[in-house]
C-alpha cells in the first residue's frame, strides 16, 4: 500500500467507510450476566457506535475527509446518530434512512478487566449493500479508499466488488466473524488491498489451511500467501501485531497500556493504521501510530466517546519523521 503512490497529508485523502452505524448500549458490570440473573450495574450510557462508525469517527480525528456509508432508520435513534456524525465533520448525505426500520442498539458488556461481550444485530433492511456503495460514490464522489466491515456480512463481497470497480483501494476489517464460512469463501480476494484482522479472525480466514492452527506470528504470511492480499496485519492483542507488505514481515510489540475496555481498539487501530500507509507514512511509523491509539482507547471506558482526540493524534504524528497529518 506505500511505494505505489506519492506521499499525500492525510487531509487530502477521502475515506468511504462501509458498515453499521449504531447505538451503543454500554453496561459496566462485574461479571457477565447469566440467564435468570438479577444483576445491577456499575454503570449504563448510550452513545453512537457500530465499527464502521467508530473507524470513520477516528479517520475524520486524523483530518480525513470521511463519508459514511451506511442505514439508519427516520426514528430519533438515526437521525441523534447522524446528528453525531456531521458533529464530527463526517458527510452524511451518503447514508440512506429507511422509513420504518428501527435504528439497531448494540448491548455490549464490559467486566472491570476491560473484557467485553456484546449482543447485537442490524436488520437485513438497514444492511449496507454494494448498491448503497455506488449511490455514495455518485452522490458525494469517489475516495481514495474504503473501509469495510463484516457487520452486513452477506453483503461485503458485492461491496468490495462495487468499490474496486470504481476504482477505489479496498481495506477489510473481517469483524465480527461471520456464523457463516461461506461468507469467507465469496470475498474476491484479488480485490482487497488491505486485511486488519486480529488472532481469531486470522485464524478463521484460514479455514481448511494447516497454517491456521500455526504460530500467531506466523498469521499474517500464511493469510497473505493463502488469500493473495499484498497487505496483511494481524493484531495479537498484547502480543502486539505482525505486518505483511509484499512479502516483507515485522513484528511490533504492543506498547504499555493500562487496560480499562478494549471496545474500541481495533477499530482504531485499523482506522489510523490504514490512513497512514495511504498517506505514505512508513510501515513502521503507521504501526507505531495505529498502536498508540489503541493504547489510549483501551485506557478509557467505552468505544465512541474513548476514541483518541484530533488533539492527541496530532501530538502523536509530531513525533513522525515528515508528519502527514
Amino acid at each position: 500500500m506505500t511505494g505505489t503512490h506519492p506521499a499525500r497529508p492525510i487531509s487530502e485523502l477521502r475515506f468511504l467507510v462501509a458498515g453499521a452505524y449504531v447505538l451503543d448500549c454500554l453496561i459496566s458490570t462485574p461479571r457477565l450476566p447469566a440467564w435468570g440473573d438479577d444483576l445491577r450495574a456499575d454503570a449504563m450510557r448510550t452513545v453512537p457506535g457500530g465499527k464502521a462508525l467508530n473507524q470513520a469517527v477516528t479517520l475524520a480525528h486524523l483530518g480525513a475527509q470521511v463519508a459514511a456509508v451506511g442505514c439508519v432508520g427516520t426514528d430519533v435513534v438515526g437521525e441523534a446518530i447522524r446528528s453525531a456524525l456531521r458533529a464530527e465533520g463526517i458527510d452524511v448525505s451518503t447514508m440512506a434512512a429507511i422509513p420504518e426500520a428501527p435504528t439497531p442498539v448494540c448491548v455490549v458488556y464490559t467486566r472491570a478487566d476491560g473484557e467485553n461481550a456484546m449482543v447485537w444485530r442490524v436488520p437485513d433492511a438497514l444492511n449496507v449493500t454494494a448498491g448503497h456503495l455506488i449511490t455514495a460514490v455518485k452522490t458525494s464522489g469517489p475516495g481514495d479508499a474504503l473501509l469495510v466491515t463484516f457487520e452486513s456480512p452477506d453483503q461485503a463481497a458485492g461491496i468490495i466488488t462495487a468499490a474496486s470497480d470504481q476504482g477505489i483501494r479496498v481495506i477489510l476489517n473481517p469483524a465480527p466473524l461471520p456464523s457463516d464460512p461461506a461468507v469467507i469463501k465469496a470475498i474476491p480476494w484479488e480485490h482487497v488491498d488491505m486485511l486488519v484482522p486480529n488472532e481469531a479472525e486470522a485464524r478463521a480466514l484460514l479455514t481448511g489451511h494447516s497454517a491456521a492452527h500455526g504460530p500467531a506470528e506466523h498469521l499474517a504470511d500464511a493469510v497473505a500467501d493463502a488469500l493473495g492480499v499484498r497487505t496483511v496485519c494481524a493484531t495479537l492483542a498484547e502480543h502486539g501485531c505482525v505486518l505483511r507488505i509484499d512479502g516483507s514481515t515485522n513484528a511490533y510489540p504492543a506498547p504499555p497500556a493500562d487496560v480499562i475496555d478494549v471496545t474500541g481498539a481495533s477499530d482504531a487501530f485499523t482506522a489510523v493504521l490504514c490512513a497512514h500507509l495511504i498517506a505514505g507514512t512508513s510501515p513502521a511509523d503507521a504501526v507505531h501510530q495505529a498502536q498508540a491509539a489503541a493504547a489510549l482507547t483501551i485506557s478509557r471506558p467505552g468505544a465512541y466517546e474513548a476514541l483518541p482526540t484530533a488533539t492527541e493524534l496530532h501530538q502523536q504524528a509530531m513525533g513522525l519523521p515528515n508528519c502527514s497529518i
